[in-house]
């Protein structure tokens, strides 16, 4: 019985995989490089689109990980307004992301509450896909090297 639970199945894989996605996806630390800026990001994203935040959370992520081990995790479900660069052809997608990685936690929690108000609640952001593992799984990711514009309005927010 125990050799059958300690057997690591595709779906721990799949767990593992996320988790050190997000790790990997950190901001870089003091010491690393930063990451390039807006306009190189921008470049190099294969996927950018123009879309509202319909809703936003921060929970726990389900993972069974380890002891000591963050397991919260942010996620944006996306409308999508128009394809900016790439192709993508949904209406909606999923952004996961670290709630322990400096990135737009702020400002996507303002969009998701400013949804449906007017032409400001809108904002570019790059469909980041990570593969989990060869069996073509996928999401997609928000870290802080992904590009992302939100609108000027969120400057001036304390």
């Amino acid at each position: 019985m125990a050799e059958k639970l300690l057997k690591p199945s595709a779906l721990k894989r799949a767990a593992l995989s996320v988790l050190l996605s997000l790790v990997v996806c950190l901001r870089p630390a003091a010491g690393m490089q930063p990451c390039p800026s807006e306009k190189e990001l921008l470049a190099k994203a294969r996927i950018v689109v123009e879309a509202r935040v319909k809703s936003f959370l921060i929970n726990d992520s389900g993972l069974l990980l380890g002891e000591g081990i963050p397991t919260r995790m942010i996620r944006a479900d996306l409308e999508i307004k128009r394809v900016i660069k790439g192709e993508y052809s949904a209406k909606e997608a999923i952004l996961y992301g670290s709630v322990f990685a400096p990135g737009p936690i702020r400002e996507l929690a303002v969009m998701a509450a400013i949804f449906g108000s007017g032409d400001e609640d809108t904002f570019e952001v790059e469909l980041f896909r990570h593969e989990l593992d060869d069996s073509g799984a996928a999401l997609f990711l928000l870290n802080s090297c992904t590009y992302w514009k939100f609108p000027d309005f969120m400057v001036d927010l304390p």
